[in-house]
């Protein structure tokens, strides 16, 4: 019994973390609110309390969430290639995904209030450069600065950023365009290094 219950209030976590998740994405930081979330959850705002007593605890754990899905998917999405030109394809179509970008944003408005939130970009932008360092060195068949991998970061969360704002409908392709030749920049200069 005692793990049903247990099974039930994973459950409920769960949902919240999507519910707050979906809301980041659609309302931003600004409307990110404990009744918002507990109606888009199906659920009583004293059930989003009894988890996270504020809208900041809350925003906290949306973030972990938030975090952990954005590592894995650079890393499964940078283990599976094989050429820099595919980086380029895989790494535009990351940054154009605009549900993603609002929620970062969001994220980054909010760490002005919540200092844990600033810890978990911490992680994000150390775990990306991590994963960056790894596939370029593969890649280039040598060793590949960590600082190589934050610039390639930098550049994409700027692409990401400017791709949302602008909303053009050749995001992708302009954004896949200019990894493409920062990738073949930093690939060539660490081979001649």
């Amino acid at each position: 019994m005692s793990t049903n219950q247990g099974g039930s209030v994973n459950e409920r976590r769960q949902q919240i973390l999507e519910a707050g998740l979906a809301t980041l994405r659609e309302h931003g930081y600004v409307g990110f609110t404990q009744p918002r979330v507990a109606a888009r959850a199906g659920m009583r705002q004293s059930h989003i309390t009894y988890y996270h007593p504020t809208r900041l605890d809350l925003l906290a754990a949306v973030g972990r969430a938030a975090v952990d899905r954005q590592l894995a998917a650079v890393g499964a999405t940078l283990g599976s290639l094989t050429t820099l030109d595919e980086a380029a394809g895989a790494i535009a179509e990351l940054v154009t995904r605009y549900e993603n970008t609002r929620v970062l944003m969001a994220l980054v408005q909010a760490s002005d209030e919540e200092p844990r939130l600033r810890e978990l970009f911490g992680e994000l932008v150390d775990g990306i450069a991590t994963h960056v360092t790894a596939f370029l060195s593969r890649i280039s068949g040598s060793p590949v600065s960590e600082e190589s991998a934050r610039f390639l970061h930098a550049l994409s969360v700027g692409l990401s950023v400017v791709s949302l704002a602008t909303g053009r409908p050749d995001g992708k392709q302009r954004a896949a365009g200019m990894l493409k030749t920062a990738l073949h920049l930093i690939v060539g200069s660490s081979g001649s290094a």
